[in-house]
């Protein structure tokens, strides 16, 4: 379990290291380099543990039940109500970027779904298998939908 030092620093120097740390997080330019960043700065425990909380309010906010998510992501009840009881209290820029996220998550599936319809619409070449284009082309989708799905 990670743990706080219990020596109290100035509160200046505590405002001043939380400033450096927000704005590096904020400077962060894209995917891959975050993820390098917060690779080298946090222990692979942290790391689940912020990403389980993420995904947890996700799905909390997608209406997901608690025995939904315990078998989805591996959590106990207790921890999903702490989270329900903080984005119900409070969580506000949370919900902000949860909503962001999801918003996303329908952008995406409009092309996809536009995307499957025009493969649809387009048929293959003369001399195509085209048994074979059509599941390379649903795999392809499967593919996208998997890997930005929680």
């Amino acid at each position: 379990m990670t743990k706080v030092s219990k020596y109290l620093m100035s509160e200046d120097v505590e405002k001043r290291m939380y400033e450096v740390f927000w704005k590096t997080v904020a400077d962060l330019k894209s995917p891959a380099f975050a993820e390098e960043f917060f690779n080298e700065l946090l222990t692979p425990t942290e790391k689940i543990m912020l990403a389980k909380r993420l995904a947890i309010s996700i799905l909390l906010i997608k209406k997901y039940t608690y025995s939904e998510i315990v078998d989805i992501i591996k959590v106990s009840p207790v921890t999903i109500g702490s989270i329900a009881r903080w984005l119900n209290t409070g969580g506000k820029a949370f919900r902000n970027v949860i909503a962001k996220i999801l918003k996303q998550e329908k952008q995406d599936e409009f092309w996809d779904n536009l995307e499957q319809f025009l493969s649809e619409l387009i048929l293959p070449q003369k001399g195509t298998n085209w048994s074979r284009v059509r599941s390379e082309q649903w795999h392809r989708i499967r593919e996208k939908r998997m890997r930005r799905t929680i």
